[in-house]
């Protein structure tokens, strides 16, 4: 397994060490560590990397896909399908460490210094998802009310094909991940291959939820071209690169795999998240932020929000919804809830960020990962590296 680590830009011995991996299912997190919070980003053509001048690794250490080495604190983060990797991953490394401290295995006990989640956009629970994408274009005004009243009297169900496929077609000129985005083209299309891995798995699910419930199946879409300059595809795949940073000869990159997409269990992207949450807060001890770029109707603000406050906590008080700023400009609001542990779980928007928050809008996302890292309760008033 392929992994890449960037030492922290600030003070790599004592600063903490965070996994990142993409979403898909499928796909690869180099597709984070070039697009969107790595240290570079790559050029026209794959010919050139500049500077990520807000890339995470101004704070902290960053290992793109495998586990770290190192004894510092240990976060891991992701987005988008991560809302299923990240929960169960916490899971599984929370159960080695109490198996570790059993058995007084020094190994798991000390190399192995779990911290906390930061996680951004999640696909938490399928219908929480399905209701959060058309009622995010209802809100940013793009469906008519007829057709919305349609859909509220269906129970907002996905199971109606000749209603949510009306409301499709005319959303079908946005780019459903970053709604006030222009759409293939520009920077701001980043991420495009991981977007269309999700977007699969989603139509798999819905098609699958449609027959068993006896109505008619989805229409899968057409083909979903990512963008024309792939830079990170024709960059990865250059000879002199792969020899560069050590890849077996001969290899062929692609940021996702519809095998490996194609092979996930749908029992699996059917399953709801909040139970191993719930497990995860209440076990104590962990610093968990979810985060969510407002402007993405897929895994949507709508649904992450069904999903964090149906949990049962409230929040502390004077911390609920709180703007917290970046240059003097409201960045989004953030709430820290009551949780019966001492570990924190705190849920943040990022105003005007599609899917990929670090990709569009990158101060806003580092700032925001500085105040978790802080473990600061005052979010609102984040310290911002430019």
């Amino acid at each position: 397994m392929f992994y890449w680590f960037v030492e922290s830009q600030h003070a790599p011995a004592t600063d903490p060490v965070i996994l990142w991996t993409n979403g898909g299912p499928g796909c690869s997190g180099l597709g984070g560590f070039l697009g969107e919070n790595g240290p570079f980003r790559v050029g026209p053509g794959g010919r050139e990397l500049t500077s990520n001048d807000h890339a995470w690794n101004k704070v902290a250490n960053m290992v793109f896909i495998e586990q770290p080495y190192a004894q510092q604190d240990f976060f891991i983060s992701s987005e988008s399908y991560g809302g299923h990797y990240m929960p169960t991953l916490a899971q599984s490394l929370r159960a080695a460490k109490d198996r570790g401290r059993r058995a007084r295995c020094d190994f798991l006990r000390r190399s192995r210094p779990f911290r906390g989640i930061f996680l951004g956009n999640p696909l938490t629970y399928m219908p929480y998802r399905n209701h959060g994408q058309y009622g995010t274009a209802w809100g940013h005004q793009l469906l008519p009310a007829p057709l919305w009243r349609r859909y509220e009297s269906a129970g907002c169900a996905t199971s109606f094909p000749n209603i949510t496929g009306e409301m499709d077609l005319i959303l079908g000129g946005f780019d459903a991940y970053a709604l006030d985005f222009d759409k293939c083209g520009t920077p701001a299309a980043a991420g495009r291959h991981e977007r269309r891995q999700l977007r699969r798995a989603v139509l798999r699910a819905s098609r699958a939820a449609s027959e068993g419930a006896g109505a008619p199946a989805l229409e899968a879409e057409g083909p979903y071209e990512p963008c024309i300059q792939d830079f990170l595809h024709e960059y990865l795949n250059r000879e002199d690169v792969q020899t560069a940073i050590h890849v077996k000869p001969g290899a062929k990159w692609g940021m996702c795999s519809d095998s490996v997409s194609d092979a996930y269990d749908l029992n699996d992207v059917n399953a709801p998240m909040m139970p191993i949450w719930q497990e995860l807060i209440e076990g104590g001890g962990l610093n968990i932020m979810i985060y969510s770029g407002d402007d993405d109707s897929v895994c949507a603000t709508l649904g992450s929000q069904q999903f964090v406050w149906d949990l049962g906590y409230g929040a502390k008080p004077g911390k609920a919804w709180q703007a917290w700023k970046v240059s003097d400009q409201v960045a989004g609001f953030v709430t820290d809830f009551a949780v019966p542990s001492l570990g924190a779980f705190r849920f943040a928007t990022v105003h005007g960020a599609g899917h990929m928050v670090p990709a569009t809008q990158p101060a806003r996302s580092l700032a925001l990962l500085q105040a978790f890292l802080a473990k600061t309760e005052d979010v609102a008033k984040p310290t911002v590296v430019v």
